[in-house]
């Protein structure tokens, strides 16, 4: 793939390879997500395990469809799936302001982005609403699951999200307000006062607060940090990754197997977009290889 020339040679590989159809590189990855979700659905008995990694793009659905009424324009094709949450049933809630149409975990923080965007025109502080509900309710759902690795993968995937959150907030030099309505609370081994505290200091300080207590890993994060932020990017995707292959690879029953090959799915569609942003940015093969995650295999 690194040595296509243009998007097009990549689309055609893809296709030569058997990985979906798509007149677009989103296209493509989209349809091949929709085969993955249905070949899924064939073998494994409850599904709905699956609906954990769809938060993310309820998630971003609900901001996009906020974001698309108050400004007047069509949001629907910046609409995400999978979704465990109707589209319409988004532009209903938010249209007519009945907010408890909305998953119990979205409802409140959905009327208060709109309200915010509204009035104060703040899309990251909105986006900060959504997003902290959108965590909470993947973290509900792990736990509700019983399912060990889950658990986990979504405990670390959480931190570190949390952690990109503070990293730029102190890049940003946002105000304690944004750290306590952004981070969240109640999270194993994050500690959301002391985390403020050193994100009120600047990056260096929370660097060395994240070393010292290396959390889920987050010494080497910091290492990885202070190469590149693209590093630290990487470190953090492959972290999850190695957390999918240990558990789940040589799962032979139980939903980890499956869980596996979904997971292995997002890293390759992942893989791919970095491949892709990097012809049309025209970027030096060897810079792209940089960007790269380890796959699951």
């Amino acid at each position: 793939m690194l040595a296509c020339e243009d998007i097009n040679s990549l689309l055609i590989y893809l296709r030569d390879k058997g990985y979906g159809e798509g007149e677009s590189v989103d296209e493509l990855i989209n349809n091949t997500r929709k085969d993955t979700v249905k070949y899924i659905s064939d073998i494994v008995p409850d599904i709905s395990v699956f609906d954990i990694f769809s938060i993310v793009n309820d998630a971003h659905n609900i901001k996009a469809v906020i974001k698309g009424l108050l400004a007047y324009v069509d949001y629907k094709n910046l609409i995400v799936e999978p979704y465990t949450v109707e589209p319409d049933v988004i532009e209903t809630a938010v249209k007519e302001k009945k907010y408890s149409l909305l998953p119990e975990t979205f409802f409140e923080a959905a009327e208060k982005a709109y309200e915010i965007l509204a009035h104060t025109a703040d899309a990251r502080l909105a986006d900060a609403y959504i997003d902290l509900a959108c965590m909470n309710a993947q973290l509900k759902k792990a736990q509700e699951t019983k399912i060990d690795f889950l658990i986990e993968y979504f405990k670390t995937d959480i931190f570190y999200r949390n952690v990109k959150t503070a990293l730029r907030g102190c890049i940003t030099k946002a105000d304690k307000n944004y750290f306590e309505t952004a981070l969240i609370d109640g999270l194993e081994g994050f500690d959301k006062k002391d985390i403020i505290t050193e994100s009120l200091k600047g990056v260096d300080a929370l660097c060395d607060y994240l070393a010292l207590k290396d959390r889920y890993k987050s010494a080497g994060a910091v290492e990885a940090y202070k190469s590149s932020p693209a590093a630290f990017e990487r470190y953090c995707d492959n972290l999850l990754n190695s957390l999918a292959v240990e558990k789940c690879k040589r799962a032979g029953t139980g939903a980890e197997a499956a869980l596996g090959f979904y997971i292995a799915r997002l890293a390759e569609e992942k893989a791919i977009h970095i491949i892709a942003v990097g012809i049309e940015t025209d970027s030096p093969a060897e810079i792209t290889r940089e960007r790269l995650r380890e796959l699951y295999g």
